[in-house]
């Protein structure tokens, strides 16, 4: 309880839009880090400079120089600048450029500029405060009470650094992982890659996607790989949808989308399938998940599986799940990780410039950005 009152004090200290506006009041000086190219860059520090930032430094791969009345200083050289930056800003969403940002100026505030309405986080943090204390509360290790204090602050603050992502694969985790021979489910399949990764422990898979793409994508995986993928939506009942095939990881259903989809539910599909146990579902399908366990409510009741829920797609994820999963099964406890995509998880999602990126900052190739929360649920 009292790490919990502390993250209220702290997310009251460091709400992004009160950094941003004493930044901009003192004229505090504050780098820009961005591996875009140089135009492109100096652009970029021109419109936070015209925003009232007080951007004195931009980092680049660009050979050191100054432009107009900024520096712009390569990578390699940032060891010579005295004093080290304070505040370094990144890119709105540049997840890898925040990491390398931590890595050249280690004890700096990275801070993603202008991603997303910070303000309305904390204004959605304040008013749920007593639905937020119970899902700590229900927490049931330290690494998981961290990284959920960490997942807030850095969202309102927009400190990258702020964030405790686990060093384990996407959906798996000590004490939540499926044995060999478990039935799984996987809502959201998207290019089979966490789909292979539980069919080659030796698992039962039963995988899910709405997006025609994505399915085709999949199912060449899946007959690699032995495992079953569906071209069906979840959900809390049997319906028809639409939706428009993308390719992406993101697409969701959509009353004006170009194709038909089927919806059923997980109950009806174990019914109609005859399976005969649920051990592990995983769900990660874009907003719907609650949708989702509506439509499991037999099966989580009969079978008692381990659940890994996406829980970062809506800001209400944590304590709506985990409410409603106990509402089902009150014997289930809670574990919660900042987790993020490996090249092993979604191997589409990586290009040959973004290993370029990796390699030449020696940091690990995976994406860790400000969402990707995993909610695990298990019975006691």
């Amino acid at each position: 309880m009292k790490n919990f009152v502390k993250l209220i004090e702290q997310v009251h200290a460091q709400r992004y839009m009160k950094i941003l506006a004493q930044l901009v009041t003192k004229k505090i000086p504050v780098a820009f880090l961005s591996t875009l190219q140089l135009p492109d860059a100096v652009e970029t520090v021109k419109e936070f400079r015209a925003q009232g930032l007080n951007v004195a430094l931009l980092i680049t791969a660009e050979t050191s120089r100054a432009e107009d009345d900024f520096d712009i200083v390569n990578f390699r050289d940032v060891d010579k600048i005295h004093p080290q930056a304070e505040y370094v800003f990144t890119n709105d969403n540049a997840e890898i450029d925040a990491r390398i940002a931590l890595k050249v100026f280690p004890n700096a505030k990275v801070l993603s500029f202008n991603r997303g309405n910070t303000e309305r986080i904390y204004q959605i943090f304040m008013a749920n405060l007593s639905n937020l204390r119970e899902v700590y509360e229900s927490l049931i290790d330290d690494m998981s009470k961290e990284t959920f204090c960490a997942y807030w602050l850095g969202n309102i603050s927009n400190n990258f650094g702020e964030l405790r992502h686990a060093n384990s694969a996407h959906y798996l985790i000590d004490g939540f992982i499926p044995a060999e021979g478990a039935v799984v489910i996987d809502g959201g399949v998207f290019d089979g890659g966490t789909a292979t990764i539980f069919a080659q422990m030796g698992c039962e898979v039963h995988g899910f996607e709405i997006d025609k793409l994505s399915y085709e994508f999949a199912c060449k995986v899946a007959a690699e790989n032995n495992f079953i993928v569906e071209n069906l939506g979840l959900g809390s009942y049997k319906h028809e949808m639409r939706c428009t095939p993308s390719g992406h990881g993101d697409n969701r259903l959509s009353d004006d989308g170009t194709e038909t989809i089927q919806v059923t539910t997980l109950d009806a599909y174990v019914r109609e399938k005859n399976l005969r146990r649920v051990d592990f579902i995983k769900l990660d399908v874009e907003g719907a998940e609650l949708d989702v366990l509506r439509g499991a409510v037999t099966t989580i009741a009969r079978f008692k599986p381990i659940l890994a829920l996406s829980a970062y797609h809506k800001w209400d994820d944590f304590w709506t799940l985990t409410n409603f999963v106990k509402s089902i099964r009150p014997d289930y406890e809670f574990a919660l990780r900042h987790t993020f995509d490996s090249y092993e998880d979604s191997p589409a999602a990586y290009s040959e410039n973004s290993f370029d990126k990796f390699e030449a900052f020696d940091l690990e190739p995976d994406f860790r950005g400000y969402q990707e929360c995993v909610l695990f649920a298990r019975p006691l």
